[in-house]
């Protein structure tokens, strides 16, 4: 019935400067930039007049990394806050595998990014992680993601 994940949408409020945090600072590469509005675009959305951007990043040329679609909605505007905390339903965060989570976490830190706390060691065995390092922070709009590496080998 459904496939892989396609890709992971995120609402911005400031396209430029969120563009410049995931390929800048995080490392993404952009894949794809469109404007879309029109009939079908609020009917999908069920926003009324909707015209917005979207900017499609992913790692490197990987075609099985699903990309993160940035959306910034040019008409009618953003509304509302983003979840407030881990706790809420809904989308709690958007993980990213990493090869050493520790120099990853250094170097983002040295570029401004501020961690819940540093990396911590958990046994997923039983989940099918195995033995992983994960660690959370905050996009520029206040979306969590989370960094993680594979430490069964």
């Amino acid at each position: 019935m459904l496939g892989a994940v396609a890709h992971v949408g995120i609402t911005v409020r400031d396209m430029d400067k969120a563009v410049e945090f995931y390929r800048d600072t995080l490392g993404l590469k952009v894949i794809g930039d469109v404007t879309i509005d029109g009939q079908e675009a609020s009917t999908v959305t069920q926003v009324p007049n909707t015209k917005l951007r979207a900017v499609y990043l992913r790692y490197k040329d990987d075609p099985t990394s699903p990309p993160i679609e940035l959306l910034h909605f040019i008409e009618p505007g953003e509304t509302g806050k983003p979840y407030p905390g881990l706790a809420n339903p809904g989308i709690t965060e958007v993980a990213f595998w990493v090869k050493d989570i520790d120099k990853t976490y250094e170097d983002l830190r040295a570029k401004g990014v501020e961690f819940y706390s540093a990396p911590q060691l958990f046994d997923l065995e039983g989940e099918g992680y195995g033995k992983v390092k994960a660690v959370y922070f905050r996009d520029l709009d206040g979306t969590t993601l989370e960094l993680m590496q594979n430490c069964s080998d």
